[in-house]
């Protein structure tokens, strides 16, 4: 068993298809073929079954593809250690964060990281919370940002702060609060599904029936645009609180507060267990936390929202 036949397995595993694999690695098709089959010889399992399209993994194969992860995430750590106690952070931080996140919490703390650390690449990416945890896990990403607490095997969490939620409507009133037994659920605009906001924002409100009876469906995965929705169309929307950081004057009246005991996302870093400590990740958090309001620091008398992440 050698490190380059795992990675050609973890290859296989990501795209399930030779053809796509063995482009990916820069091999032939054949090679890719041959080195898969010493690799099952080696340790005797059958790691793929070649018989559907695409490829699957089998049950074993599963778990020892999960462990090979994080073999050959280690090697990259290593390497990464190498660089660290050698030099003044230079090479590359890739981070990836929740779409619901990264458009208001990255232009508080890129900039200033980024002039500070002129030799250290930061590359942010935009995926959704699946994406995010399974590229952590096999390396591609450094480290993560979503919305946590989260059990999932190969990661760990490390809590950032605390993020309320609020009502944006476009009814006017004078009350600062609103029940959530007072909506009308029907207009409120959410995100499409398979995001984790949409996910927590359902844990309280009950919006499986949200888009019956509506001759105007709109599916995003942006906040933004449910600001703007709610601004030209009506209704209302959850926002959580970064995002009402950047509301102007107006859109601030229409920002109520939900009564009874606040509700929040907690927002964490999420890596691997060996990065836990990696110089990198202690330095981005000790940027989002200089920009962001000493109050949502602390957890407080809040009312956590389970973000209902459920992965093998």
């Amino acid at each position: 068993m050698t490190f380059n036949q795992l990675q050609y397995a973890l290859a296989l595993w990501k795209y399930g298809n030779y053809n796509r694999a063995a482009d990916s690695l820069a091999i032939s098709q054949p090679a890719l073929s041959l080195q898969i089959q010493k690799l099952e010889e080696a340790v005797n399992l059958k790691l793929f079954n070649r018989s559907t399209s695409p490829i699957e993994v089998t049950e074993d194969g599963h778990l020892f593809l999960v462990k090979a992860q994080e073999v050959i995430s280690g090697m990259r750590q290593l390497k990464n250690f190498a660089v660290e106690i050698t030099a003044n952070f230079n090479g590359t931080l890739r981070v990836g964060i929740i779409p619901t996140l990264a458009p208001f919490l990255v232009p508080l703390f890129g900039k200033s990281m980024s002039e500070a650390y002129p030799d250290l690449q930061l590359i942010i990416k935009e995926e959704i919370t699946e994406n995010v945890i399974n590229n952590v896990r096999n390396g591609e990403l450094d480290l993560g940002i979503v919305s946590t607490p989260l059990t999932v095997y190969g990661i760990k969490s490390i809590p950032i702060f605390y993020e309320k939620f609020y009502i944006y409507t476009s009814k006017v009133s004078k009350e600062t609060s609103l029940k959530l037994e007072d909506i009308d659920f029907n207009d409120l605009w959410v995100l499409e599904e398979g995001n984790c906001f949409r996910d927590q924002v359902n844990d309280f409100c009950d919006i499986k029936s949200i888009r019956k009876g509506r001759n105007f469906i709109y599916e995003s995965n942006s906040i933004d645009s449910l600001i703007r929705i709610v601004d030209t169309h009506g209704g209302m929307t959850m926002l959580p609180e970064l995002t009402t950081l950047s509301l102007n004057e107006y859109q601030e009246e229409n920002l109520k507060e939900i009564s009874g005991k606040p509700k929040a996302r907690e927002i964490g870093i999420i890596v691997t267990p060996n990065q836990e400590n990696n110089r990198h990740v202690a330095l981005l958090k000790s940027y989002i936390l200089d920009n962001i309001p000493r109050h949502m620091q602390q957890k407080q008398d809040y009312d956590i929202v389970d973000p209902n992440i459920t992965m093998k």
